[in-house]
């Protein structure tokens, strides 16, 4: 378990103020590791920049090795006309396959009708882009093109393909801290919060497992914490979640209690108050384990029969077996590392090392983490943090184990495109 970070802060904070010709396209979906494939993400750090991405490894005789990658506001595929890209690089120029872009993608508006609100009834299934298209060029001819999206309806769109596979085999993009995305002084920001997207926005996304912490204060109740920093009430949080199940009623959502930080003492009274809340917002749409936290778990299928389909995990076993819409505590592999070369090598042991628990699922949190001295030398925050493996994560996870792992969390998920390979993944095994 990740703490200790915030134990320190609430310490120092006593004593410190804080193109040519007609484009013609190339097997697009000709499998996720040709070269050529691209994907934008979004900067870990604060100016949201857009960066794009695209596969170096041109060895195999059918790839196309890019001569340029470009960026546009449309979809080059669907237009006629030549109009010029907002960013257009020589591949050749970056070996790496990356390039950040001075574009700001900001938080805007989310497209399909998804932005929240409480009146909201309807929103569009499917997925829906921004207007932000990434494109390669070997000529004039494109070989990948891809749009920066959502997919608020990915597991019900791809229901025929995923169905039968069981809630333990399937790759599940998830969020660290998934309440950790404001709420918190300033001075905090760079060492509390994770993610800079709300819960709500993080799933219309395509994230389908949170991950969230529950302080409790006198006369203020329940709160999602890092450590002991509290950050945002968990009313709104159940209410979002309540609201996207409302409006995607197909897709299952993982939500991890995992540790009760504050008070110390988290007694049985502020854990029995805490279960009544969270019965009250999501008790009939929580799915009963029942049988079914034997060996991988149920199918989606079995699960999308019994018209519940949030599994909500609880870190206290005692508690969990007492309630019977609670599931078992959910094992998470977490390296508290800041190192790159040693958060790979942990995750790779743990995949290997896994073994089946009281609970069908496992969570790798593929986050590195800062440790105290950086905090008392603002060294190493967590968005810088981000920035170093976000795209490292994106590799190891399509070029090497897509297919061994569970639930995949990580910070500021926008800089990496685990979603995108989580479900062409499920979609192809």
């Amino acid at each position: 378990m990740d703490c200790g970070i915030g134990t320190l802060i609430v310490l120092l904070h006593l004593c410190v103020p804080f193109g040519e010709g007609s484009p013609m396209e190339f097997g697009a979906n000709s499998g996720l590791r040709r070269c050529g494939r691209v994907y934008l993400t979004v900067s870990s750090s604060q100016d949201t920049s857009l960066e794009l991405n695209w596969i170096t490894d041109c060895v195999h005789p059918d790839n196309l090795k890019p001569d340029y990658v470009a960026l546009y506001n449309y979809d080059v595929k669907d237009r006629s006309e030549e109009a010029p890209p907002l960013v257009k690089i020589r591949a050749s120029d970056f070996s790496s396959g990356y390039y950040k872009t001075k574009i700001k993608f900001g938080h805007p508006w989310l497209p399909g009708n998804w932005e929240y609100r409480e009146t909201l009834t309807r929103a569009d299934p499917g997925p829906h882009c921004f207007p932000y298209w990434i494109a390669s060029f070997r000529g004039s001819n494109i070989i990948d093109t891809k749009c920066l999206g959502i997919q608020p309806t990915w597991m019900n769109d791809n229901r025929l393909q995923i169905g039968t596979q069981k809630i333990g085999n399937l790759f599940i993009p998830g969020t660290h801290n998934s309440g950790a995305f404001n709420g918190v002084p300033k001075f905090l920001e760079n060492y509390i919060l994770n993610q800079d997207r709300s819960v709500w926005t993080q799933l219309v996304h395509g994230i389908r497992y949170l991950d969230l912490r529950i302080g409790y204060y006198d006369g203020d109740g329940f709160y999602v914490n890092h450590d002991l920093v509290r950050i945002t009430k968990v009313a709104q949080i159940f209410k979002e979640i309540r609201k996207f199940v409302q409006l995607a009623p197909k897709e299952i959502i993982v939500v991890d209690f995992h540790r009760f930080p504050y008070p110390s003492n988290f007694n049985a009274t502020l854990h029995e108050k805490f279960v009544s809340l969270v019965y009250d917002y999501l008790g009939d749409l929580a799915l009963p384990p029942g049988g079914l936290q034997v060996g991988k778990g149920p199918t989606l299928n079995e699960i999308w029969a019994q018209n519940k389909n949030v599994i909500i995990c609880y870190a206290d076993k005692a508690v969990a077996r007492e309630n019977y819409w609670l599931w078992q505590p959910l094992q998470q592999h977490w390296a508290d590392t800041k190192n790159v070369d040693n958060l790979k090598s942990f995750l790779s042991k743990a995949i290997k090392e896994h073994r089946v628990t009281l609970n069908p699922m496992f969570a790798l949190m593929a986050e590195l983490t800062p440790q105290p001295i950086d905090l008392l030398f603002r060294t190493n925050n967590l968005r810088k943090l981000a920035n170093d493996v976000n795209r490292k994560l994106t590799m190891w996870f399509r070029d090497e184990w897509a297919r061994d792992v569970n639930i995949v969390a990580t910070d500021y998920f926008l800089g990496n495109d685990v979603i995108n390979v989580a479900i062409d993944t499920n979609i192809n095994r």
